[in-house]
């Protein structure tokens, strides 16, 4: 059979009957070729087999329910048996270079099994909490997608590393597997007479805004995709692996797309790529109750050879400039050089000093201390610093040009080469702090305003002379929204709220209602960190493939409720019962000494949850191969 390669369509319908389900593709705006368009996929939901089926009739729909779908996330494997994993609405965040980037809004899990009669009572349990913990990945707003469109690749790597056929393959097989996060959820589709119907999601941000700068208009848009090595969250993925595997590692992309109103219908495409990522070295932070539990690290002779890793991956994945070096990395470390954070800045700066090499710059800069009492205008030291790297790494640039006819429906330069000299980026920016999510967003916009006064000149909107964008400062706005809400998402995927020190990202400063928000978002990192984050850890894993359930190994304790049968759920009810009977002692008896009694007896137990606070943290369940 020869290989039918559908372009992916915009929507589905999907066909639930008792023992199969159909999915078939609705052809939308052009995306499917005619032909295509009867090219179902079947899915038996006894066996799990998976076929293409050429309809030359209408699917009957008289024993069937009917389902319009967006499309597919993959299948899983739970304790009652295979569940269906499908988009059932998404929304377009915007148009880049002709292609509809959507967003996912709501998913819903199908189970194969129309029965869990044959499971038992825990069996029954343990398969809800799975169904569970996988709607709580997939609710989080933070899933992208395209049917046209690589989104898992920056413009620099396609253009530097897509062949002549790299196009015509499905859009599965082409990804960057590092950022896909259902690529595990659909390994049964990746023939490429099925890959066509597995749509590859990104996990971070897109955001795509129209702007004018000295009357010119263009795209800014921001893509985030973050790894899933070493996937999870704050205080339970630390630093990196044996591979050079970082916790928390993001890849930003920040694009312009310019449309000249010649008549030579030519496009600007620009970008400019920073990353963030855990301070690379093998160290923790085990919740335990404080407000910042102390990091813990292995010692100097044991990090070498995985940091030496991390950044030999780094410039494996970034490639080579035009003279054939490996491309810079700068590295950019904002943790304190004070208190707890001091002990891994001290070491992480022995680490760098041990591993020379010629390509890679190393920058301590203290942000609370340069920035205290809300001095951020301190942050134009930095600038002044990176400023002239900035220059010096530059951005991709690329110009096409379509030779006839104008562009398409959607903006798409169909049938356009590219002209002239293109520009390639040949540096990048590494910027970690502890939780590489306030401070780093922060230093990222800086980085990216500067890179983007570069573009912007050197593509003609702006004139050489421009030093800043305070004569646009609707534009200024639209840019520091554009990179608060990326930090926003980044935070609440890693830290369970929206990022700190926004007010200074959106208005260029501090205010009393940012501290505000502030002091409410730590409070509520605080609570998840140490209640809940256990849980949020053992989904990532589950939806990402790195726990496989087996129905007859299910571990204990899947509810991670803080309030258990044993002596730490004794401990919690018990304080609870002693700080309520001191209320009320000190409320209604006479007798001052019952109230000491009781206050006395509750410091004594919160005092034992204190001093054993790993205990009554919430931790992960699922035991991950490999941890």
């Amino acid at each position: 059979m020869e290989p039918v390669h559908l372009s992916s369509p915009s929507r589905y319908t999907l066909y639930h009957f008792s023992d199969r389900f159909y999915i078939e593709p609705i052809a939308s705006k052009g995306y499917v070729d005619s032909p295509a368009v009867g090219t179902n996929l079947e899915i038996d939901r006894f066996s799990s087999e998976l076929k293409l089926k050429q309809s030359t009739a209408p699917i009957s729909v008289d024993s069937s329910k009917i389902q319009p779908i967006d499309g597919l996330v993959g299948i899983i494997q739970l304790v009652s048996g295979p569940y269906l994993i499908v988009i059932s609405k998404s929304t377009s965040v915007g148009t880049l270079n002709g292609a509809d980037i959507y967003r996912v809004i709501r998913t819903e899990l199908i189970p194969f099994r129309t029965s869990e009669a044959h499971l038992s009572e825990n069996e029954r349990h343990a398969n809800q909490i799975f169904v569970e913990m996988l709607e709580t990945v997939l609710k989080c707003d933070a899933f992208y997608y395209s049917h046209r469109m690589d989104i898992s690749h920056s413009f620099q790597w396609l253009s530097e590393n897509a062949t002549p056929n790299f196009h015509q393959q499905p859009l599965f097989q082409r990804i960057d597997r590092n950022f896909v996060w259902n690529t595990r959820l659909c390994v049964l589709f990746t023939s490429a007479q099925l890959s066509s119907f597995a749509i590859p999601l990104i996990h971070g941000f897109v955001g795509i805004r129209k702007c004018v700068v000295n009357d010119r208009p263009f795209k800014l848009a921001l893509i985030s995709r973050r790894s899933v090595q070493r996937a999870g969250v704050r205080f339970h993925t630390r630093g990196l692996d044996r591979e050079g595997n970082c916790a928390n590692f993001v890849e930003t992309e920040q694009i312009v797309q310019f449309d000249t109103k010649s008549g030579k219908n030519q496009r600007h495409l620009a970008s400019f790529v920073q990353i963030r990522a855990s301070i690379p070295l093998f160290w923790a932070q085990r919740t335990n109750l404080r407000w910042q539990p102390d990091p813990s690290h292995l010692p100097k002779n044991e990090q070498i050879a995985a940091y030496r890793a991390h950044l030999n991956a780094l410039f494996n994945r970034y490639g080579k400039d035009a003279n054939g070096n490996p491309r810079k990395i700068f590295i950019v470390n904002l943790i304190n050089q004070y208190g707890r954070e001091h002990i891994l800045g001290k070491l992480f700066h022995s680490v760098v000093d041990s591993v020379k090499f010629d390509n890679v710059r190393f920058e301590h800069f203290d942000f609370h201390r340069h920035c205290s009492s809300l001095n951020w205008d301190r942050l134009s030291e930095l600038h002044e610093r990176l400023a002239p790297e900035v220059n010096n790494f530059g951005f991709f640039l690329t110009k096409l040009e379509r030779k006839s006819g104008g562009k398409n429906s959607d903006g798409l330069l169909e049938g356009s080469s590219e002209v002239g000299e293109r520009k390639y980026q040949n540096g990048l920016f590494r910027t970690n702090c502890m939780d590489c999510l306030d401070r780093t967003n922060v230093v990222q916009a800086l980085l990216a305003m500067e890179s983007l006064r570069l573009q912007l000149q050197s593509i003609g909107i702006l004139p050489q002379n421009v030093k800043n964008f305070d004569a646009w400062p609707g534009f200024v706005y639209t840019f520091k929204n554009l990179w608060a809400d990326n930090g926003d998402d980044c935070s609440k995927q890693y830290a369970g709220t929206a990022a700190l020190k926004t007010d200074y990202t959106r208005i260029g400063r501090r205010t009393f209602g940012g501290a505000l928000q502030d002091a409410h978002n730590s409070l509520m990192r605080y609570f998840k960190n140490n209640w809940s984050d256990g849980y949020r850890q053992d989904a990532i894993n589950l939806f990402l493939g790195n726990y496989v359930v087996n129905r007859y190994n299910l571990p204990a304790g899947l509810d991670h409720s803080p309030v258990a049968f044993d002596l730490n759920g004794f401990a919690i009810v018990f304080s609870v019962i002693t700080f309520a009977m001191t209320i009320l002692c000190l409320l209604v008896s006479e007798n001052p000494f019952i109230a000491l009694f009781w206050l006395a007896l509750s410091v004594l137990v919160l005092s034992f949850i204190w001093l054993h606070g790993e205990d009554f943290s919430d931790r992960p369940r699922l035991v991950v191969s490999g941890n």
